[in-house]
């Protein structure tokens, strides 16, 4: 049975091995030493502050899978009515448990949560892998977006896209 439930600061654990998970197998990053320990203390810090939501994904009471969301305040226009967006961010679901539903299940919890609280716009960057996932789930690809890393030891130009771009010199 899948239960999908939002995530609550004891959870802090499982939401940090589910992103070492992500970053490690999904993106080939080699995490540094003490980086767990680092990424639970921002979660047990953001999470109370309200700078990140996360749902789980749980399959006979044990945890398959997470999403997770960086609310952010935008200047109201016209698209953001309300100022507010959710960028979405670490969906993961353990290979154990892929094309089971749960990438989906999951996406319907962080929509159904976005609408309930009037958010103008989910956002995210997505590998290709999973691009058509979010296709599916009413996504659009966006051709004016940009990034720019301000770290001279970043590789790519952000997490779903690693060695994408090189730094220009001059």
């Amino acid at each position: 049975m899948v239960r999908i439930r939002q995530a609550v600061l004891h959870d802090a654990g499982v939401l940090t091995d589910l992103r070492c998970a992500f970053l490690e197998e999904e993106l080939k990053q080699l995490l540094p030493e003490g980086f767990a320990d680092h990424l639970r203390g921002w979660i047990e810090e953001a999470m109370p502050e309200g700078r990140l939501l996360a749902w789980l994904a749980e399959v006979e009471a044990r945890v398959a899978g997470c999403v997770m969301v960086h609310p952010y305040t935008h200047l109201p226009s016209a698209y953001f009515r309300q100022g507010v967006g959710w960028y979405v961010l670490n969906m993961f679901v353990k290979h154990t448990h892929r094309r089971q539903g749960l990438a989906t299940a999951l996406l319907a919890a962080v929509g159904a949560a976005a609408r309930a609280q009037d958010i103008d716009s989910l956002n995210l960057h997505s590998t290709g892998a999973a691009h058509c996932i979010y296709e599916r789930f009413g996504f659009g690809t966006s051709v004016d977006a940009m990034n720019m890393s301000l770290r001279d030891d970043a590789v790519g130009i952000s997490e779903g896209e690693p060695g994408s771009w090189r730094r220009m010199s001059g």
